[in-house]
């Protein structure tokens, strides 16, 4: 079963963990010069956690976007491990640190997703807005 874009206020989001500014700015000049938002960012179902795109959503914030395009997942459904050997990465931690307004550094958390994807053509950043 393909999992199907839904589009999401961005005030509703939350990383999970940090991002590099100066991929932040490389990104916005790319979505900005091409006119289109073309990756739906991953999250998670319940708390609207971004699991994936935490560049993008930083960049829709710098857009001024209303909302954005995601895919939509329970840590049931995802691989999770740490990237970093001194910090424990896992759901539960993950749902701890947002209840204490924790983020984990950049780079940390690594998500392996289903591939259960359908084509996504993109969608003009002025239908985001």
């Amino acid at each position: 079963m393909d999992k199907k874009v839904t589009y999401i206020d961005i005030k509703k989001l939350s990383p999970i963990e940090g991002h590099g500014p100066k991929r932040v700015d490389w990104l916005k000049k790319k979505i900005i010069k091409e006119g289109f938002w073309t990756q739906p960012l991953k999250i998670e179902k319940t708390k609207n956690l971004v699991m994936d795109g935490h560049h993008r959503f930083e960049v829709a914030k710098k857009l001024d976007l209303a909302r954005v395009p995601v895919y939509t997942f329970h840590y049931s459904e995802v691989e999770l491990y740490s990237l970093r050997k001194n910090i424990e990465v896992s759901a539960d931690i993950i749902f701890e640190n947002y209840r204490k307004n924790i983020i984990y550094p950049y780079k940390t958390a690594k998500h392996i997703f289903p591939d259960i994807f359908p084509d996504f053509e993109g969608v003009s950043l002025n239908e985001l807005k």
